[in-house]
């Protein structure tokens, strides 16, 4: 009975996510024998999935603990992979796939399975499939793996439990530079379209990047150490997208001190959900500030005065120190500087003391008193009542959601 109802949530979830994607379910014994699907191209696709899986690492991992396991096969196709156990043996395990997180065209995939010496049949009935594979965001296929385990075991996954295993090391030698080739084609394309809308200040850069993440293929920077990897990845576009915000117009000053910062919060990131929080927060600054600049929001002036509040966010600032930096009386500066931002200078530099607040929280284990007082709060008190009104609830509550 109690199989049944997992099969119905199961296949309720299956309907669900087919309105957004081409992702199936699939249901394997423990010997990894195909028991059902929903996808309608299962015969190619399980002898697929089955050749990719003839890896031993694999199924220990499998037959070992039963967190969810995020398995990027040797072609670079990802699944979602849920073993389940019964007096401690595989009896199960559901995937949810195949997808991608970065672009893999028909040729490389059937190059690399040549290599990795599929049949014929087989490489071009994929290639002709892989097409249909969405590509979706790391944050998107962390909360796919929550879901799903919840609705298998009933229990509430965290984040830093989700495993992670790159098969594509299983067959290097064999790949030769074919895998690495087609990564690194779809990775620049991909990166290079994200450079020009930081350059231009084009603000449906995230509906682009909820398409193609910009962390690319897990795995490649940094070997059997997925964070590490990603992190290293996300130092790679912070340093192109500083660049090409001063291209499109943000002074030096304010690019380069706005990478500082985040590559601070990026290396102190300490779990993926973490580094998935600062990744969409610079995204979003630098493209936004780069829009304000050319479209005339901000004059050099006030840029300049919000640069200097987002490297001194921790000390004392004082209007009287903005004005003189901006070169005008501070009755002037500040009409000015509302009447272009929106905010007074007291009210924005709350503003972002509130955002820097709210990533120490996620990125640091700093107790709510120190991240108050390092903030230039007056009192832990006073801090909390200002965050409560921007995000809704107490600073605590927001750490542990």
């Amino acid at each position: 009975m109690e199989d049944l109802e997992t099969e119905n949530k199961l296949a309720l979830f299956g309907e669900m996510i087919g309105c957004c994607h081409d992702l199936y379910l699939w249901s394997y014994d423990g010997e990894l024998h195909l028991l059902h699907t929903n996808c309608p191209d299962a015969g190619t696709l399980n002898e697929y999935f089955s050749f990719c899986c003839g890896d031993s690492v694999l199924r220990e991992k499998l037959c070992g603990e039963e967190q969810p396991l995020l398995y990027t096969d040797p072609a670079g196709v990802l699944w979602l992979l849920f073993p389940e156990k019964e007096d401690g043996a595989l009896r199960r395990v559901r995937v949810l796939g195949p997808f991608l997180i970065d672009d893999l065209s028909p040729l490389d995939l059937e190059n690399i399975l040549d290599r990795l010496g599929a049949e014929e049949r087989m490489r071009r009935g994929v290639a002709a499939l892989v097409r249909k594979f969405p590509i979706i965001s790391v944050s998107r296929v962390q909360e796919y793996a929550v879901m799903v385990r919840y609705l298998i075991s009933g229990a509430r996954l965290q984040l830093q439990e989700l495993r992670y295993y790159d098969g594509s090391e299983r067959q290097g030698r064999e790949l030769g530079d074919a895998a690495s080739i087609g990564n690194s084609h779809g990775t620049y394309q991909a990166e290079q379209e994200m450079v020009r809308m930081v350059r231009e200040g084009d603000l449906s850069l995230m509906e682009h990047i909820n398409r193609m993440s910009m962390t690319g293929t897990i795995g490649q920077l940094a070997a059997n150490n997925t964070l590490r990897s990603m992190k290293n990845a996300v130092f790679v576009c912070l340093t192109l997208f500083s660049r090409a915000a001063i291209e499109g117009g943000l002074s030096p000053e304010s690019s380069l001190s706005l990478a500082d910062r985040y590559f601070q919060s990026v290396e102190a990131a300490k779990n993926i959900s973490e580094l998935s929080s600062v990744t969409l927060a610079l995204q979003r600054d630098y493209v936004e500030r780069v829009h304000a600049v050319r479209s005339g929001g901000l004059s050099r002036e006030i840029e300049g005065a919000c640069a200097y509040i987002a490297r001194h966010l921790e000390d004392e600032i004082s209007l009287s120190d903005l004005a003189r930096n901006a070169g005008y009386a501070d009755y002037y500066f500040s009409k000015k500087f509302k009447r272009e931002t929106g905010a007074s200078p007291a009210e924005y530099i709350r503003e972002k003391r509130l955002q820097e607040a709210a990533a120490l929280l996620k990125t640091t284990g700093l107790e709510i008193h120190e991240v108050a007082s390092r903030l230039q709060f007056c009192s832990q008190s006073f801090f909390s009542d200002c965050f409560r009104k921007k995000y809704g609830v107490s600073p605590g509550k927001y750490r542990r959601s």
